[in-house]
């Protein structure tokens, strides 16, 4: 007889687990502009010298490291219980929403500007917008973790 054992038992598929899943914030050229706008004004404060414009060239430049620091950390996470976490940042603090009390999620677009976004409505009458950077995997992921056995 050999002494191996085999432990099938306790063996788990991790096609049908939940597992976390991020998604990431989809910077787009408004963000860039502003960021870009922002550093300029700062720079054309900075070049006159001054006490008050040293002041404001120092809160400008604080708006500029706020808004990368915004853009490069924002992420929506699945967590494996249950929850999308929104975080918008290290400076902010972070949204949980149950998946299953989430009512509607919708594409949406602005009308002036070609810039789109993801609305998503839940609870009572709460609304959160959120811009992916893969929109219909996003979507995708909301509507496979609604289902109740959590498979496709």
């Amino acid at each position: 007889m050999p002494d191996c054992v085999l432990f099938t038992d306790k063996m788990t598929n991790f096609a049908t687990q939940n597992m976390n899943r991020t998604f990431h914030y989809k910077a787009s050229l408004l963000n860039y502009a502003g960021v870009a706008v922002t550093a300029a004004a700062a720079l054309c404060v900075f070049w006159h010298r001054s006490a008050a414009n040293a002041v404001v060239g120092t809160v400008l430049m604080l708006a500029v490291v706020l808004m990368v620091e915004r853009i490069i950390h924002t992420a929506y996470v699945f967590t494996d219980d249950g929850l999308l976490v929104v975080s918008k940042g290290r400076f902010l603090r972070p949204v949980s929403i149950r998946v299953g009390d989430i009512i509607e999620v919708k594409r949406m677009r602005m009308s002036v500007l070609p810039q789109g976004y993801v609305l998503i409505r839940y609870g009572a009458g709460h609304e959160l917008s959120v811009q992916p950077a893969n929109e219909d995997a996003f979507i995708n992921e909301i509507r496979r973790r609604q289902e109740p056995d959590g498979q496709q």
